[in-house]
């Protein structure tokens, strides 16, 4: 196992603050047996020279120079020079714990072929590296085409590990220019054919730690929900056969995503667009009661001249009220609904 040939795919765009911590990360990964490819999808800092010293220090690291296409494009080019049995990707401001890849080989290993990615948990961190809060901790398991069209499980693009002739099969990421000029959500595409075709296992160890600064690609809304509409449209055609309930909760869960992300950085308008986008695709939104606590925290900021929020500000109430629950057990319904539908686990 300590010499299965691990391809690491780094896009990186002006990434000069955060892409020598980023290769550190992966230069010490418990898991040695790396080749490390760095895509400089036309940077105009300095970038690619901080590439350049880890080049010539270690041998497994290598920079590809293209003009900028996007991140999807740089992902591919990446991956279409790589030659390990799996892929690993890792946005150049993001970072990996030590063992990140060595637990997600190891379950690959143990599950086969039919496996086609392997997933983990993220820790969030702001711009100087500090802890925020930790993601989702997800444990779902097996074949998940529904269960992924709701919901982008994998969470981030710096957390799976694919299985290199899984993406021969499924293809790679929906570039730039596939997406007329949009991107943020071709990891979410590419996580979602995977499911259609293989089994999706999860290794439940926080390894990733998942930057969040206003400048990130998931802040970028409006090019994120056009992306989106790319994404489901695909999704749809694809799986025609999946409830039409399926795809108003993708939506409703995308643009609250949006909503909340909007509302953190102090995009207030932005943040009313997006909320009502969400309740719009899923009007069950509406037995949320958070929504209105939400709602009346926005105007109260706002009035106060609020500019941005911390990510643990809100405290969740310990006793959730009736409306809340009959829309958790609405949700949970659904949710059981899409994993009893498909993931039934196999080896």
């Amino acid at each position: 196992m300590d010499n299965v040939l691990v391809s690491v795919i780094i896009p990186a765009f002006n990434a000069e603050a955060d892409i020598g911590e980023a290769l550190q990360s992966v230069l010490v990964q418990t898991h040695q047996s790396i080749e490390v490819i760095v895509v400089d999808d036309g940077s105009s800092d300095d970038t690619g020279a901080i590439v350049e010293k880890f080049v010539r220090r270690d041998a497994r690291v290598q920079l590809i120079r293209q003009c900028n296409l996007g991140v999807g494009a740089a992902r591919n080019a990446g991956i279409r020079k790589a030659r390990g049995k799996y892929i690993a990707p890792l946005d150049a401001d993001d970072l990996w714990f030590p063992e990140k890849l060595e637990e997600q080989v190891a379950r690959m290993e143990r599950c086969g072929d039919k496996t086609g990615l392997v997933y983990c948990w993220s820790t969030w961190i702001d711009e100087r590296g500090d802890f925020l809060r930790n993601g989702s901790q997800a444990t779902v398991e097996g074949r998940l085409r529904h269960a992924m069209v709701m919901r982008n499980i994998v969470e981030n693009a710096s957390i799976p590990l694919f299985r290199a002739g899984a993406l021969v099969k499924v293809g790679l990421y929906l570039t730039r220019f596939e997406q007329g000029g949009a991107q943020g959500c071709e990891d979410w595409d590419l996580n979602l054919r995977i499911a259609e075709n293989f089994s999706i296992r999860v290794v439940p160890k926080y390894l990733v730690a998942y930057r969040q600064t206003s400048s990130s690609m998931s802040m970028q809304a409006e090019s994120m929900a056009a992306s989106y509409g790319i994404f489901i449209s695909r999704a749809r055609q694809r799986n025609w056969n999946l409830p039409s309930a399926a795809f108003r909760w993708s939506g409703g869960e995308f643009y609250l995503y949006l909503a909340n992300k909007c509302y953190h950085w102090g995009h207030y308008s932005r943040f009313f667009c997006y909320l009502k986008e969400a309740i719009y695709a899923n009007p069950v939104l509406l037995l949320n009661a958070g929504i209105y606590r939400i709602l009346l925290k926005r105007v109260f900021n706002i009035l106060r001249g609020e500019k941005r929020v911390n990510f643990d500000h809100e405290k969740r109430r310990k006793r959730p009220s009736i409306l809340n629950m009959v829309f958790r057990h609405i949700e949970s319904t659904q949710w059981s609904a899409a994993l009893n539908d498909e993931s039934l686990i196999d080896g």
